[in-house]
């Protein structure tokens, strides 16, 4: 074993070790949160804000689907979409380079990707996929992907490449509380999160050394969701028939809602189209003292 793989295994664990502290403190040293008596405050939380992602109010069914139809359809945007940005650094932060290019929304015309699309009300359908581990990487001072559905429960791996710090900070929206912390000291490191995905949630990632760092997580506990392509084009198959709501969202494009109804073993068609910008501002924690 080399002086450099050695180096590196600890810190691995360092950073592992770190991050289980962050998300189990409040298994150590606070009580239990509930309705009547809230989580105390920790350092790293936010006002809390509108979720996309609601709580349900009965837990997802897995049942044997024959004949399920599909929603196929497009995402669209009206209006002029926010250029790129490019972010000039200061020599003070290394190991991100001179500049950052920010692309805020990838698209093909007015077509969005990268885009979610839901079904916001369904309560029973097909078994939830085996495999549910995902993962969020720090490459080049940038998180990736910087959108992604996932499914509860499940296992994140926050991962860096960067030859730099960061401190990722994982937020969520509808209580702002901060979820998890996940500190990296040297590039190359895996830090796994078992416990994160637990509930249906809308999840904001930040780094607090880079704040232009940032990423989306849409928690379900169903798997009737999507990502639409650069092309604007998703599909949801295996759909049990009946009447849905259908949701979509960007986080810098905003929100489109729609009702569909699905016949047994046929196809549905959709053209959704956001209309909302929504300002990008970088949640901090409250002050202190």
């Amino acid at each position: 074993m080399t002086l450099r793989a050695t180096r590196t295994d600890f810190l691995r664990l360092f950073g592992f070790l770190i991050a289980s502290v962050s998300i189990l403190g409040s298994c150590s040293g606070e009580k239990k949160a509930s309705a009547a008596q809230p989580r105390a405050a920790r350092e790293g939380d936010v006002p809390p804000r509108q979720s996309v992602v609601d709580v349900p109010a009965q837990p997802y069914r897995p049942v044997a689907v024959s004949e399920g139809g599909r929603i196929t359809g497009t995402i669209d945007f009206d209006g002029p979409l926010p250029r790129d940005s490019v972010i000039q650094l200061a020599a003070d932060q290394p190991g991100c380079g001179q500049s950052i290019t920010d692309a805020r929304v990838e698209h093909s015309g007015s077509r969005i990707g990268s885009a979610v699309v839901w079904l916001t009300d369904i309560r029973a359908g097909k078994p939830l996929a085996v495999e549910r581990r995902f993962e969020l990487s720090n490459v080049d001072c940038i998180l990736t992907p910087r959108i992604q559905a996932v499914i509860t429960p499940g296992t994140l791996n926050v991962a860096s490449e960067d030859v730099t710090l960061h401190r990722n900070r994982i937020i969520n929206v509808a209580t702002g509380e901060t979820e998890a912390v996940a500190p990296f000291n040297d590039n190359g490191e895996v830090i796994p999160f078992d416990r994160l995905l637990s509930k249906p949630a809308q999840l904001e990632v930040v780094c607090d050394l880079h704040p232009w760092q940032r990423a989306w997580i849409l928690v379900f506990d169903h798997p009737y969701y999507a990502l639409s392509a650069k092309s604007g084009d998703f599909s949801i198959a295996d759909i049990p028939a009946g009447t849905y709501r259908v949701k979509a969202w960007h986080p810098v494009l905003g929100l489109a809602e729609q009702t569909v109804t699905i016949a047994a073993g046929q196809d549905a068609k959709l053209a959704l189209r956001l209309a909302q910008p929504i300002p990008v501002s970088v949640p901090s924690p409250p002050p202190t003292g």
